[in-house]
């Protein structure tokens, strides 16, 4: 019965370590304005979210235009990073975003 408590008691740490060396953690380069949006868009927190924008005094269609976060648009970058992407997509774009599609027209020769 030791055997199997030790066990089940080193699967469970090993696979909580593994899981926490997986966990994407996005750092601050700098302290710049833009990339603190950045990282706090990445968080996933509509509360924090809002409140940067808010201490910010920039407009939220400025952000989503002009702003950049690693070489990508600032929608890219929380598509691709933010625990929340709906969420702050939404905050930012008063559900413009939503739902939207992209068809390209492809010709054949």
């Amino acid at each position: 019965m030791k055997t199997l408590t030790k066990t089940l008691a080193v699967m469970t740490f090993s696979l909580a370590t593994i899981g926490m060396a997986n966990a994407a953690t996005i750092v601050a380069a700098d302290n710049s304005l833009s990339t603190k949006l950045c990282v706090i868009a990445a968080q996933g927190s509509k509360i924090k979210m809002h409140l940067a924008v808010k201490d910010s005094h920039l407009s939220k269609s400025f952000i989503v235009d002009k702003i950049q976060c690693n070489d990508q648009s600032f929608l890219s970058f929380v598509e691709q990073y933010a625990k929340n992407p709906e969420k702050i997509t939404y905050l930012l774009t008063n559900g413009k975003e939503q739902g939207k599609v992209k068809i390209s027209d492809l010709a054949s020769l």
